[in-house]
């Protein structure tokens, strides 16, 4: 094993429960983290009822300067039934920036999360927006990259956006990234000073605690971008495939009511979700990987497919600011 203390989680869930160890026991910060749970004992998806959950105490673990990394235990009962990798992000330490492979020419770049890893050098990375079918893989929202806009400047089923670089002249003046609720913030696409940008859906928990998505019975892996109410943006992949959007929204607002103020969110957004749910961190301190493996539409229609490594064109990178 390399001195970085390289572990990967791609984690599923046994019928059984049994969690199993490898290398992961190596770890430097072993003792924060649950084992792995191995991808071939899964039987079953845990249902989605929604009751007694809790999690674990949140220990982040500083992996680079200004950027904080944990994965919560998430239980329903005493029974584990999802594990949350998170990001804590300084963004006084760390540049944001929103990579696109989308073009009007057609000329279409996708890659693995790995891939846009290595190719960009980010210390770490989540998925980006959902995309359309046609044209195939155009942002069904608008993204800015490094100030240039792509797909539609409108669509109205978005409902927030994240947002980071003000350009020279603003960044004293507005937050160096921070996320929109646009039922409580303004934004236009003309005018803003913002060079990177996501717009998506649902808010799944707003400032004033509401839960801003309706209940379905379609459970998936899940991606998120936050803000905590004391100004840290948080990237948040869930490693299993046990949440609704519902539920996840309300699981954020219980952690937010703990004596601890567990995630402490302020706003919540959903990013895509399913296969595409993939994060990724490559620092000297720690090396993590996690893909969508689970897509369903209802507990009668499971596309869950182990091993699936998605190649997407667009993700949210994290690199240290000079």
């Amino acid at each position: 094993m390399k001195s970085s203390k390289i572990f990967t989680s791609i984690v599923l869930f046994s019928i059984s429960s049994l969690l199993r160890t490898d290398s992961i026991d190596q770890i430097r910060f072993k003792e924060n983290y649950p084992k792995k749970i191995i991808a071939r004992e899964f039987i079953n998806l845990p249902t989605l009822d929604y009751y007694r959950l809790s999690h674990n105490k949140i220990n982040w673990e500083e992996i680079s300067k200004g950027l904080l990394f944990t994965r919560v235990e998430v239980y329903r009962d005493s029974k584990l039934v999802d594990i949350i990798a998170s990001l804590k992000i300084d963004p006084q330490s760390n540049l944001i920036r929103v990579i696109n492979g989308y073009n009007l020419k057609n000329d279409v770049e996708v890659n693995t999360i790995e891939k846009w890893q290595s190719k960009t050098g980010a210390n770490a990375m989540i998925n980006s927006a959902q995309y359309m079918a046609d044209p195939y893989y155009m942002p069904c929202a608008l993204v800015i990259c490094d100030g240039q806009k792509k797909g539609p400047k409108y669509n109205k089923g978005s409902k927030g956006m994240f947002v980071a670089e003000p350009s020279l002249g603003f960044k004293d003046k507005v937050p160096l990234a921070d996320l929109l609720d646009f039922d409580y913030d303004k934004f236009d696409y003309v005018t803003t000073s913002y060079t990177q940008g996501v717009q998506h859906w649902p808010i799944l928990l707003d400032r004033e605690g509401r839960i801003k998505t309706k209940k379905t019975s379609w459970q998936a892996n899940r991606t998120v971008v936050a803000k905590t109410k004391d100004n840290y943006i948080l990237f948040l992949t869930t490693e299993g495939g046990y949440f609704t959007l519902y539920n996840l929204g309300r699981f954020l607002k219980e952690s937010n009511e703990r004596l601890d103020k567990g995630f402490n969110i302020h706003t919540a957004m959903n990013m895509d979700g399913g296969y595409e749910a993939n994060m990724i961190v490559k620092t000297s301190k720690l090396s993590y990987v996690t893909y969508g493996e689970f897509e369903t539409y209802g507990p009668e229609n499971d596309a869950t497919r182990f091993g699936i490594k998605i190649k997407i064109p667009g993700v949210i990178g994290i690199f240290p600011r000079n």
